[in-house]
């Protein structure tokens, strides 16, 4: 699961104020408090830097999970990139306190890059009856028995992974009983933002081809192309598509979908997500990321079991 130490203000980098306006509501520091600033803003770098090398290294390793050896490695070598260039007086404290946090990070990125068959019980947060859903694009019957919200980022390998490896063989196991729906949950900034809105101007020409923009945005992902999600590649996928490019570049840039995206995005960390992929299945939050099949495979047969018992 792709995942951040959420600041104050969790919408995600291209929704937040500018830095500007930020810092003119703020009350200047005093020498003290900004030491204090720069040590924990060492401290959150540590940990993103970390989260970005074993992303990496997931996903140039042939989605085969990394030891945790060799994922401890990686992170003594940041730690001690970021203990050297912390603030001079800050002690060894300090120091401590960086390894510490390092490793917290090292071992919540091992359990995300080891899958397990064992589920992770859902959060308490439960969400009424088709509140989850929205509006969104889905894949199924309406009427199914089983509805799997899931919120999710372009740009997120693990999301990649999911769609790939977990989600066609739920679609092709349940053709019936699962209604799939998805949202979205841009936490990689403003090609994540772009690339969300680009999905909703596919559909404003035709239904069908939200999923073909869906599907494209996923296959570059899954396939290693790290072209940025810009404007001009955005309005080429479009042109694969056979869409009319005009009126989808005016789409895109007049960001006429950007709230519909963001109310997305502010509906997942309402219902307690901080990383993607994660879902809400019949009303229930998983923050469980990107488990294999037989773990989803567990939740459906059981919620199966109990609307079949209700009836």
């Amino acid at each position: 699961m792709a995942s951040a130490t959420p600041p104050p203000d969790v919408r995600p980098v291209s929704l937040r104020e500018s830095t500007e306006e930020a810092a003119s509501a703020l009350p200047q520091p005093a020498t003290a408090a900004s030491s204090r600033w720069l040590l924990w803003a060492l401290l959150t770098l540590a940990l993103v830097i970390v989260a970005i090398i074993l992303t990496a290294a997931w996903s140039g390793s042939g989605n085969k999970a990394l030891s945790e050896e060799e994922v401890r490695r990686i992170a003594e070598e940041v730690a001690r990139t970021q203990i050297a260039a912390l603030p001079a007086g800050s002690g060894a404290a300090a120091g401590v306190e960086v390894q510490r946090l390092v490793n917290e990070a090292v071992g919540t990125q091992v359990a995300m890059l080891r899958p397990t068959n064992t589920p992770v019980p859902p959060t308490p947060t439960v969400i009424p009856p088709g509140v989850a859903e929205d509006d969104d694009a889905f894949k199924g019957p309406a009427d199914a028995a089983v509805v799997i919200v899931e919120f999710s980022d372009f740009q997120c390998p693990y999301c990649g992974r999911w769609y790939q490896q977990t989600l066609p063989r739920i679609l092709e196991t349940y053709p019936t009983e699962v209604k799939f729906v998805y949202r979205d949950f841009p936490i990689f900034g403003d090609d994540s933002l772009r690339a969300a809105q680009a999905t909703e101007c596919a559909e404003e020409q035709s239904p069908d081809k939200f999923w073909a923009m869906h599907d494209r945005l996923f296959a570059r992902l899954t396939s290693g192309d790290s072209t940025p999600l810009s404007q001009e590649t955005l309005v080429s996928y479009a042109q694969e598509l056979e869409l009319d490019t005009r009126s989808f570049a005016e789409c895109l840039s007049s960001q006429r979908y950007r709230d519909e995206v963001e109310r997305d995005y502010q509906a997942a960390v309402s219902y307690g997500l901080r990383g993607t992929p994660g879902f809400v299945i019949n009303g229930v939050v998983y923050a469980i990321g990107a488990q294999p099949f037989d773990v989803f495979d567990q939740i459906i047969q059981g919620e199966l079991a109990r609307v079949n018992a209700a009836e």
